[in-house]
């Protein structure tokens, strides 16, 4: 997701930070799950975070304040990981029941520009989110997505793994003729090969 390492713990186990003389805590805005690990649902929370954050720039405040007033008036436990999250005229709404509530009319978030475009790159299924297309630099078509029901959550383009794909390449092979045995368009052997090598430089 392009999310250093320290930003991820300090939205998921919340960070100390020095305040005066002594030190401050800032509480974690996603819920931790047992044992400290991360899981798929953690990975769709953080993209949806992360694009409020950084394209929307929405304050993590504001995003506190949603994600408390959806559990406590409207018994939402997971506001991120809602299909019915939806944005319109700059505003973030929550759609429930068919009944569209503006949360951003009790001064909770304010975007800056529609969320939506980035809330299709999560696949659904029933009120549940099963892949996630990831997004690549430069690429923003791009098809790698991950889904904890593929290879334990492995990045791939249309059912293959990136990681085979880079290294049939790295093997001598190239793009084309791996488009061809795939069965798969050139331009996702292409994402596969970008994004592969975004994540070796991001090593």
């Amino acid at each position: 997701l392009g999310i250093p390492v320290s930003t991820v713990s300090a939205w998921v186990k919340g960070r100390l930070f020095p305040k005066g003389e002594g030190l401050g805590y800032s509480p974690p805005v996603l819920r931790e799950v047992a044992g400290g690990g991360l899981s798929f649902f953690h990975l769709v929370e953080l993209y949806v975070l992360r694009s409020l954050r950084t394209r929307h720039g929405v304050s993590l405040q504001a995003v506190r304040k949603a994600l408390e007033y959806a559990e406590r008036e409207l018994g939402v436990k997971h506001l991120l990981l809602s299909p019915e999250l939806k944005t319109h005229g700059g505003e973030l709404f929550l759609d429930r029941y068919g009944q569209l509530v503006n949360l951003s009319r009790s001064g909770l978030v304010a975007l800056r520009e529609l969320l939506i475009q980035d809330l299709r790159r999560v696949e659904w299924e029933g009120e549940w989110p099963v892949r996630l297309y990831l997004p690549v630099r430069g690429r923003p078509e791009a098809r790698v997505s991950v889904s904890p029901r593929f290879r334990y959550g492995r990045p791939a383009v249309y059912g293959v793994e990136t990681r085979i794909l880079a290294a049939r390449v790295d093997g001598g092979e190239t793009p084309e003729a791996l488009a061809e045995d795939y069965g798969m368009p050139l331009e996702a052997v292409m994402d596969a090969l970008v994004f592969e090598n975004l994540q070796l430089g991001a090593a």
